[in-house]
């Protein structure tokens, strides 16, 4: 198992604002992860790594504005509340951002996206953790 280097860790709201969620960005190499690691309120989730890169792909891939179910093939077996979390760390992160006039979601463009990710990888010199990663990581 490959070390994820801690880049940031983070709080937000869940998408229904009934809990505060907890989450770690680290890096493995050149690639970015997210893992969920706490929630306040009683839903449970997932707390694997999950690779940005694949979760920016699977998201740039739909037709239609994102939703929670749209992340559901990167938790086949697993949480059905992990795609709805991740999604608010992707909010709280600026990845994604609300659609006008509905309660769906769009991704940013990916200059915007490129930009984000290279400001993670610039800031990281944080403490090291081991961590499991989650379908989509690279092993």
């Amino acid at each position: 198992m490959n070390e994820i280097r801690m880049l940031k860790t983070g709080e937000c709201p869940s998408l229904s604002g009934k809990s505060t969620l907890t989450y770690q960005i680290g890096n493995d190499n050149d690639k970015l992860y997210i893992a969920l690691t706490g929630n306040t309120g009683a839903g449970i989730f997932n707390k694997d790594w999950f690779a940005l890169e694949e979760i920016y792909s699977l998201l740039a891939s739909q037709k239609k504005p994102i939703t929670s179910g749209s992340l559901h093939g990167l938790f086949e077996g697993r949480s059905s509340n992990s795609a709805g979390f991740i999604l608010a760390v992707l909010l709280k992160e600026k990845l994604v951002k609300v659609s006008a006039g509905n309660k769906h979601y769009d991704l940013v463009g990916q200059v915007e996206f490129g930009k984000i990710v290279q400001l993670w990888m610039d800031s990281g010199t944080a403490k090291k953790k081991s961590g499991k990663k989650g379908k989509g990581a690279a092993s």
